[in-house]
């Protein structure tokens, strides 16, 4: 008996649906959960009760050169000051090196991952992140990301782990999404469904954010802040020997990352206008970044190489700002500048931009002197009123110190600890009282009243 093979019709030669495993994540970074499922049994994941030996895990999808790096490090280590075992983990970037230095003067752990993402709009691995994070499980855990928001991925993963609610702070200068797309409104439910709180650095972030459509009660503003004492402290002498140049030489510091965002470039035509007017006057970038090359070029191109010096990274600035006769940012975007904090400490006049974030701390006239952004007109005219005026300098630094005493080390570090305490209902600070995790999900309502505010005109 002859068998027939069955003739190849449309219908079986269209692809099988595979057979469903459960629910499916419809996202960009999706993971089905016939992966997750493998991963459970690789990894015994579930409700198995992990010794926890962190009470902090501060998780940074940062670069490690700016401010969110070292504001997480000052927040890890203000945390460790009060009893609490903080412990921080970044990617394994060559900017990472200094912050692992750093770090270990401080005494606090640092783990720097290779298959960690810097860029908060990456792909996470999840083969490694979910096991890191239910290592973690028992830590509060506390993102920092100069984005505007969490990678999908890292949401994921709480998702499929069930994770206790976290903390985040968000770093980034601009906003990225649109009210309303489909990111922003990811990212408004994961976080209702998953964070304790947002952190914003400026009251202009966590509006941000509610544009987002976050909810009210899980965003709040808490200021970035520095030694104070510290950088009110440096020697210029140091500088000046640096620099070889003669002591009291006037110098116009820059310290600040030379990226498109600082535009370095306008001080430089800025200093450029005025150089002929003040002949001793120096101009010193003591920073590094992706326009390094073209601002040496651009130096040279002045003829005023004598007096541009380009004294790359520094990690004495408060003896630069002592040096300092005008610091000058005329940053585009921020969202809370730390080297403002700094300059603002050290009492350095300063000549900066109006930009959103910034402007809730300097105030034209008392603490600083105010342009438009990318006004090199009007930049330079400011920047001879205050090398031609010890008179308004004078009056600028009582102003900058005035201002630096409301954002302080130990009031951000005290303020992101009561909100740990507040979320979780636990006693924060204190070697006594443990970290206490739960996983309610009722928000806690939180202001932005306690957040300092700069003197007013």
């Amino acid at each position: 008996m002859t068998i027939r093979k069955p003739r190849k019709t449309a219908l079986l030669t269209k692809p099988r649906p595979k057979p469903a495993l459960g629910l499916h994540f419809q996202t960009p970074n999706s993971l089905s959960v016939g992966v997750f499922l493998f991963c459970r049994r690789r990894w015994h994941l579930g409700n198995s009760r992990l010794k926890r030996t962190t009470d902090i895990l501060y998780l940074g999808l940062v670069f490690g050169h700016g401010g969110d790096a070292l504001q997480m490090l000052e927040l890890a280590a203000g945390a460790a000051a009060r009893g609490l075992r903080a412990k921080i983990a970044v990617p394994a970037l060559d900017s990472t090196l200094e912050l692992a230095v750093r770090a270990q003067a401080y005494g606090i752990p640092l783990e720097r991952l290779e298959w960690l993402r810097a860029d908060g709009q990456s792909r996470q691995s999840l083969p490694h992140l979910l096991p890191y994070l239910q290592a973690h499980r028992g830590s509060l855990l506390h993102f920092h990301t100069g984005d505007v928001c969490l990678p999908r991925s890292v949401m994921l993963a709480m998702e499929l782990l069930r994770l206790p609610r976290a903390f985040a702070t968000l770093h980034s200068p601009y906003a990225n999404l649109q009210p309303g797309e489909m990111r922003a409104r990811f990212w408004a439910s994961a976080v209702a469904r998953r964070m304790h709180c947002v952190f914003c650095p400026s009251q202009h972030g966590s509006r941000t954010q509610r544009r987002y459509g976050v909810q009210d009660t899980r965003v709040q503003t808490i200021h970035n802040g520095v030694n104070v004492a510290h950088f009110a402290g440096g020697d210029p002498a140091l500088v000046w020997r640096a620099l070889n140049v003669a002591p009291q030489t006037p110098l116009v510091v820059f310290s600040s990352r030379l990226e498109a965002q600082k535009r370095p470039l306008d001080a430089l035509r800025a200093f450029e206008n005025v150089a002929a007017e003040f002949p001793d006057v120096h101009l010193v970038f003591a920073g590094r970044g992706s326009l390094e090359n073209e601002l040496r070029q651009a130096a040279h191109a002045t003829g005023l190489d004598g007096r541009i010096h380009l004294a790359g990274y520094r990690n004495n600035v408060a003896d630069w700002l002592a040096a300092a006769t005008v610091w000058m940012l005329p940053t585009e975007s921020e969202n809370f500048s730390l080297a403002v904090l700094e300059a603002l400490a050290a009492g350095c006049p300063i000549l900066s931009t109006q930009c959103p974030g910034n402007d809730e701390a300097l105030v034209n006239g008392e603490n600083a002197l105010l342009t438009a952004v990318g006004d090199i007109k009007a930049q330079t005219l400011a920047l001879r009123r205050l090398l031609d005026s010890p008179t308004l300098r004078a009056c600028l630094t009582k102003g900058a110190r005035e201002t630096a005493a409301h954002y302080s080390l130990e009031r951000m570090v005290e303020q992101y600890l009561a909100c740990y305490g507040a979320a979780l209902g636990a006693v924060i600070g204190s070697p006594a009282h443990a970290v206490v995790l739960n996983d309610s999900a009722a928000p806690v309502a939180l202001n932005d009243s306690s957040s300092p505010v700069a003197p007013s005109s």
